[in-house]
């Protein structure tokens, strides 16, 4: 039997959100579990209730980024209006896993959330292409000369999400070593955070959590 997906949908407008929050009614594996009208809303709901998946408009934006410090496991998916790239960077940086434009069929949205809450990062087609060739291009070339093979790996495995304790795992380190290995990547790359070297990594085409498009 497959697992539901609980979500909360945010949106300042009362008519799309209620709009979206009946669509989703309709999934058999996609349970909305509260809705908001603004950003201060959608953090209490968050907080509070855990859903595998927020759907919020992407003016939220200072919500997202709290969300991605404060709830590391509850899920993204922004939803905009304007479909280019800087719009899709700008929902990536704040903490996104996927961005949408609000006009997406109804059956684009749910397949989103689903892909969403099993980890992968969902643009919609009108992005897709040019990210896709823009990562193409960069990762023909060395991207990191500067960084160590440990460093490049290290690298590698923030541009698919995981944590410090993640990294020390899959590496076999202690995790005052892995601080110490991010530390190094974000100086080196003079990032300003890990989320900035993640999409640094990403551009370059490191990763290997799937890239969907619905």
């Amino acid at each position: 039997m497959t697992a539901t997906i609980t979500a909360v949908v945010a949106d300042e407008h009362p008519l799309y959100a209620e709009g979206l929050r009946f669509a989703l009614a309709q999934e058999p594996d996609v349970t909305v579990i509260g809705t908001a009208a603004d950003a201060l809303d959608a953090l209490r709901l968050a907080v509070r209730l855990k859903p595998g998946v927020i759907l919020i408009d992407l003016a939220m934006l200072d919500a997202v980024e709290y969300l991605s410090r404060r709830c590391p496991q509850v899920r993204v998916l922004a939803l905009g209006s304007s479909d280019t790239e800087t719009d899709l960077v700008t929902a990536l940086r704040a903490g996104a896993h996927g961005y949408l434009l609000k006009g997406a069929r109804p059956v684009e949205i749910a397949a989103a959330v689903r892909s969403v809450a099993l980890g992968h990062l969902v643009f919609g087609r009108g992005l897709a292409l040019s990210v896709l060739n823009r990562l193409t291009t960069r990762a023909a070339a060395s991207p990191f000369p500067g960084l160590t093979q440990r460093e490049h790996e290290v690298l590698e495995r923030l541009a698919d999400g995981r944590s410090n304790a993640e990294i020390a795992r899959d590496l076999h380190l202690a995790p005052k070593t892995v601080r110490n290995h991010v530390s190094n990547v974000l100086t080196k790359l003079e990032a300003a955070s890990r989320v900035d070297a993640a999409l640094l990594a990403r551009d370059a085409g490191l990763g290997s959590r799937r890239l969907v498009t619905v």
